[in-house]
């Protein structure tokens, strides 16, 4: 018999950042229990407050080269770190706009807690450099999520959204865990780098086998972020859900889901990128053209940022099969961009929800100019942004995805992207123009939140400040390549 010893982890301080989320995690769920609920929104304060002390831990155990450690089945990198704070960020968010949602929810509590749990798996995602830490990420991501969409289990469709995410959550789960038994019985391993490796070596009889492996991966990938056609859960999720959970799922899941999407394209399957490409532009065509079309339908403003994130996600992957430093840098100035677009969206969307009013009909926006010029110019210019208009933070994310894929050859891609980028600019200017021409036909009565207003002003200056400048945030985001590239 061979004695097999496990010795205690190195580098553990690597791993602090999540060590923090679970802990608090856990032990707000623990001081619910005994929390009476006139005091139970404490437990969103204390969220936000977690979220700020672990971005700030995650910059500060971050350095310029690559740490692993939990027998190198966890790697922490400036690459997984500039993810984690997105993350962190679009969570610290997402429990603002929640303060004012949920205040009169059973179970408030619980619902934070999901959140950090979602969030940890986020985390775990980021920094996983094999199949095995990716999908106990992606499964704890995915779990939480589906219990925040039905939160509200008194709207039918609210149960109804959740469902079917479930439904189809697991059927890409099973696809992805399909195509990973694939890749394990040509490279015997789950490691990245491993399987990278192994496939470079792999013969021509082997080729068929290698391609199924990989084609269940993608399609596992691209229901996670929602690529067309395998997107169908996202309008009714995105209607169903609590709005404050829409705006985070529209976020914080695509940051970790394109983060773990990038790593193992470039470490699982450099052999074979000729083959994924290949793969990628026909679904990133078909991704942004679904998005922006299917978006002009639309008179639920949910459901029509539901496809817009749609068409984003086309754009983002445009990143991906440039395959070069400009491209995934594209991609992570596109994510950071439209953190700040959608946040800012969603957040004026809340601050209208009041009485029978839920702020999501296009019907609702009418005459907002009229009564609340403040809100409707920051709509506007959030809208704009999400347009691409120059010179806002929108116009540089995709101008830089775009430039990354024409120099990687890819000029036709290049025309589509600028093409539905104009047609997709129709749905966003009709918002507009229901603000600023049409006559009011509803009462408005805005939430009095402070740190909603606050969240407002912080996204509507971002977008405006990075349009104006945005050097910055592109020389971070390829910083932030190094472990990766």
């Amino acid at each position: 018999m061979v004695n097999v010893t496990f010795p205690f982890p190195q580098h553990l301080d690597v791993m602090l950042p999540e060590i923090i989320i679970a802990v608090m995690a856990m032990v707000l769920l623990m001081w619910d229990l005994v929390l009476p609920k006139a005091k139970k929104h404490w437990i969103a304060y204390i969220a936000i407050l977690t979220c700020i002390v672990t971005a700030c831990v995650t910059v500060q155990v971050s350095s310029g080269q690559p740490l692993t450690t939990f027998y190198g089945y966890f790697v922490l990198d400036p690459f997984a770190s500039f993810g984690k704070v997105l993350m962190l960020l679009a969570t610290v968010f997402a429990v603002i706009l929640s303060l004012e949602y949920m205040k009169d929810e059973a179970y408030m509590g619980e619902y934070y807690c999901l959140m950090l749990f979602a969030l940890l798996g986020m985390m775990l995602m980021a920094s996983s450099n094999n199949f095995v830490t990716m999908y106990l990420g992606m499964e704890l991501m995915a779990l939480s999520v589906y219990v925040l969409v039905g939160y509200q289990r008194n709207i039918l469709r609210s149960s109804e959204a959740a469902l079917k995410y479930f439904i189809l959550g697991a059927l890409s789960s099973g696809m992805l865990l399909y195509g990973v038994t694939f890749l394990y019985g040509m490279t015997a391993s789950f490691d990245f780098v491993t399987i990278g490796k192994g496939l470079a070596d792999v013969g021509h009889e082997d080729y068929g086998v290698v391609m199924l492996g990989m084609v269940f991966v993608l399609a596992g990938l691209a229901f996670k972020v929602s690529i067309a056609p395998f997107h169908m859960w996202t309008p009714d999720t995105y209607e169903g859900a609590p709005t404050p959970v829409t705006a985070y799922i529209s976020i914080a899941p695509k940051v970790a889901g394109f983060t773990v999407f990038m790593r193992i394209l470039h470490d699982a399957f450099p052999a074979i990128q000729v083959d994924y490409t290949s793969i990628l532009v026909v679904l990133a065509v078909l991704t942004i053209v679904v998005g922006n079309v299917a978006a002009i339908a639309q008179r639920n403003i949910k459901r029509m940022l539901a496809y817009s994130t749609v068409g984003h996600v086309g754009f983002i992957l445009l990143g991906l099969i440039a395959a070069n430093e400009a491209g995934y840098a594209g991609s992570l100035v596109y994510l950071t961009v439209y953190l700040f677009m959608n946040i800012g969206t969603f957040t004026i969307i809340i601050l209208m929800r009041r009485d029978n009013i839920q702020g999501e009909l296009l019907d609702d926006f009418a005459g907002l100019s009229k009564v609340r010029p403040g809100y409707a110019l920051a709509m506007g210019l959030l809208l704009f942004s999400l347009a691409g208009v120059p010179f806002l933070g929108g116009f540089w994310a995709k101008y830089a995805v775009i430039v990354a894929v024409i120099g990687a050859g890819h000029l036709y891609l290049a025309l589509v992207a600028i093409i539905f980028s104009v047609v997709g600019s129709f749905y966003y200017l009709r918002v507009i123009k229901y603000m600023y021409f049409d006559d009011q036909r509803t009462e408005f009565n805005f939430l009095e939140s402070r740190l909603m207003q606050m969240t407002v002003i912080i996204a509507a200056l971002a977008v405006v400040v990075i349009g104006v400048y945005p050097e910055p945030v592109m020389v971070v985001c390829k910083q932030a390549l190094v472990g990766l590239i």
